[in-house]
């Protein structure tokens, strides 16, 4: 089978045009065509209905059954590419959301050798972009931040700690003397935020749909420390997990009372399929034991 038909065919189902995805592919249209045929020709089955040239294709049954395991089949024709260039390279390239590279990070950078810290290339993002692109082979190994389990049946994810999330208001704000709040006694508090991509988006939501209000977020950011600044300068108020230490003395923490309670678990996660480079392998030991996996 040509991979090649599978690409097509895919696209195809996408596009329902034959000449859009022969211009896509700066292939002939018949070539489009051909490939569809050899595919119907492989699997013995009507894979496609053609309507007349104003009318767009539709799939059969059999049809449809292919695309499913022609993405799944696409999805990992490339990571395979991907596993194996980067199983050539010496360096370890490691998902690091920001939250973990300030708070945890520096932990098991001091139970790392110079050679082990010189094999680590880190790739600092979210953790919901670095599970994508760890998926994908972009990423060898990913730390990340989650709420929910993760669960992928081609990944492992070693967790190694949790902590819960707590509201943060300035030092004058009138919630201030508490010790604990419900998060819908902030619906007319201005909100900071981390940008989309990171777990408090997602957490911050689920609380607000639990509690029936809709608070406003006037800014976001990708950075905890300008967060926390923020806040302290009266700005707005803040939900940050409690793995963020917060040593700005301008600063109050409150608990949530909310039920049920969200808590933010970090872990090591890398795919099952892959092959580790010896130094490769040997980083990621290393990093697994400092973190006590």
């Amino acid at each position: 089978m040509n991979i090649n038909d599978l690409k097509y065919y895919v696209l195809l189902s996408t596009e329902k045009n034959f000449s859009k995805v022969a211009q896509r592919y700066s292939v002939s249209q018949p070539t489009i065509s051909a490939a569809v045929k050899r595919l119907e020709t492989a699997f013995g089955s009507q894979l496609l209905v053609r309507g007349n040239p104003h009318q767009a294709i539709t799939l059969t049954t059999a049809g449809r059954q292919l695309l499913v395991h022609a993405r799944e089949i696409l999805y990992h024709y490339q990571l395979a590419f991907r596993e194996i260039e980067n199983s050539q390279r010496q360096h370890l390239v490691v998902g690091m959301p920001p939250i973990i590279e300030t708070n945890y990070f520096p932990a098991v950078a001091k139970q790392l050798s110079p050679d082990d810290l010189n094999h680590i290339e880190t790739v600092e993002e979210g953790s919901l972009s670095a599970l994508r692109d760890l998926k994908s082979g972009q990423l060898d190994a990913s730390f990340l931040g989650y709420v929910d389990e993760v669960v992928d049946s081609e990944l492992v994810v070693d967790e190694f700690d949790q902590q819960p999330f707590s509201v943060i208001v300035a030092r004058d704000s009138p919630f201030a003397g508490r010790t604990a709040i419900s998060f819908r006694q902030l619906k007319n508090e201005p909100f900071i935020l981390f940008n989309n991509n990171f777990v408090h988006d997602r957490v911050f939501h689920t609380l607000a749909q639990q509690s029936h209000i809709r608070p406003q977020v006037i800014f976001r950011s990708s950075e905890a420390q300008s967060i926390v600044n923020l806040v302290a300068s009266g700005i707005g108020v803040s939900l940050l997990t409690q793995a963020v230490k917060i040593d700005n003395p301008d600063v109050v923490a409150l608990r949530l009372t909310d039920s049920p309670q969200p808590v933010f678990k970090i872990g090591l996660a890398y795919r099952k399929s892959t092959i580790f480079g010896k130094d490769q392998r040997q980083v990621l030991i290393r990093m697994k034991r400092s973190l006590g996996l």
